[in-house]
């Protein structure tokens, strides 16, 4: 296990996708003892030692063992309630409709929370990821360990769609780059060595910790999370306000800024002048090369107004062009060596009056992902759970995705440290209307 990845061995993913039609257990099973079969040193076919952090092999007999409870059968709701009664006849009238949908059913939303819930209260110990099924949908949680969002999208994809479409599952890289780091800062800074002098000159602005005077609370971890969808057509009418009105500025930027902007409009008022961005480092490399594990450095960015998307996107793109991710996967792997040798306890204490510190990512458009996965529902009615792990006990964790033309938003938090209600409340208030958001925050 690379001095990188070790460092992620406390964060995990969570990922529920559904409805999905003819998605079993036994073909998950099937599919990830061929991949063992193909790959048994991949780390997602391996066992993690966690402590000496490295990734160990098991035999072919043991893996095919393991996987009668890696990959298991969520029975909800209970068999022999009335909560299990009206679900069979909601699923039985889906079944039996002969005309179009007309929405997302409330049973399938039930479903695929529960899921997610069921995956997140779930530890890994030393597997590396672990599957559930419950009725048309699916879920993985996954050690961020094994790789970041570009290598978890791929092999998610893979171990729930190969089996149906009947054939081996694919590694995400089969054959990544050597030596990533060096050789995509031998590229950028080599090309034009003045890069380093404005790297040097680019401001590193630095997360403050909260004033240890403050009063705090015993504390422990309790991952949950917020799931919403966009309706039909709130994307395109983003861009196309930020084509006439914010010329040039990404649609991340966009909703940034409009994330940023839910959060105050429910009283929720971050406690720093910032937000944490992923950026995926491997623009850097020549077009081709690939990197399994982690290469998406989180970058601490103070746009001159968190409100305004022209400030978000001028700091993340200075940013960028500065190399500041390359710089940052370089220091990471520095802390991480002092880390093996200094470890930290994890926190146990929260402030009594906590403030969200914000990690905001958008990961990209999934139907290149995800579209050939055997969906039981046209495009618009199809749902994309995530629950990150977050990064504290005050962190909060804003994940957008695109696909199909819509926008998938996850918020993800410790409901110890912050309400579901208001988290929940945010993420309506991003999804009804983003660009609304933005209006009502813009500088005038």
């Amino acid at each position: 296990m690379s001095l990188r990845d070790g460092e992620w061995l406390s964060c995990e993913q969570v990922r529920v996708v559904g409805p999905l039609t003819g998605v079993t257990a036994p073909m998950i099973r099937e599919t990830l003892i061929a991949l063992h079969r193909q790959h048994p040193n991949h780390p997602s076919v391996c066992r993690m030692d966690r402590e000496a952090r490295r990734w160990v092999p098991v035999s072919t007999a043991e893996y095919a063992y393991l996987m009668d409870s890696d990959v298991s059968v969520l029975v909800w709701p209970e068999p022999g309630t009335a909560e299990s009664v009206a679900v069979a006849a909601a699923r039985a009238a889906v079944e039996q409709r002969t005309g179009e949908r007309t929405g997302i059913e409330p049973h399938e939303v039930a479903t695929a929370e529960t899921l997610r819930e069921a995956l997140t209260s779930r530890g890994l110990g030393d597997r590396p990821l672990r599957v559930l099924v419950c009725g048309e949908f699916v879920g993985i949680r996954m050690s961020h360990a094994i790789g970041d969002a570009r290598v978890f999208n791929t092999l998610v994809a893979e171990i729930f769609g190969a089996g149906a479409a009947g054939r081996p599952p694919r590694l995400a890289f089969p054959r990544p780059t050597r030596l990533p780091l060096a050789r995509a800062s031998l590229r950028f800074f080599g090309r034009d060595p003045r890069r380093v002098v404005t790297l040097l000159k680019t401001p590193r602005p630095v997360l403050e910790e909260p004033p240890a005077d403050e009063p705090r609370r015993a504390w422990q971890p309790d991952v949950s999370a917020t799931y919403i969808r966009s309706e039909p057509g709130t994307l395109s009418a983003l861009r196309t306000w930020r084509d006439t009105h914010q010329p040039g500025v990404s649609a991340a930027a966009v909703l940034f800024a409009a994330a940023r902007a839910a959060f105050e409009e429910c009283g929720l008022q971050p406690g720093d002048p910032g937000m944490m961005i992923l950026v995926d480092a491997r623009r850097y490399l020549p077009k081709g090369a690939t990197v399994d594990g982690n290469f998406a450095p989180a970058q601490y960015v103070i746009p001159s107004d968190t409100l305004d998307p022209r400030a978000i996107h001028e700091v993340m793109s200075a940013t960028i062009a500065a190399g500041r991710p390359l710089s940052s996967l370089a220091l990471r792997d520095l802390y991480a060596l002092r880390a093996r040798f200094s470890p930290t306890s994890p926190p146990a204490q929260v402030r009594v009056k906590p403030s969200p510190q914000l990690t905001i990512t958008h990961i990209g458009r999934l139907d290149g992902y995800y579209s050939e996965l055997p969906w039981a529902c046209p495009p618009e009615y199809r749902m994309m759970l995530s629950a990150p792990t977050p990064g504290g006990p005050e962190a909060v964790t804003v994940t957008f995705a695109e696909m199909d033309g819509e926008l998938h938003l996850n918020v993800t938090f410790h409901r110890s440290t912050f309400e579901e209600k208001a988290m929940r409340r945010i993420g309506e208030l991003i999804c009804a209307d983003p660009v609304a958001l933005v209006e009502a925050h813009r500088p005038r």
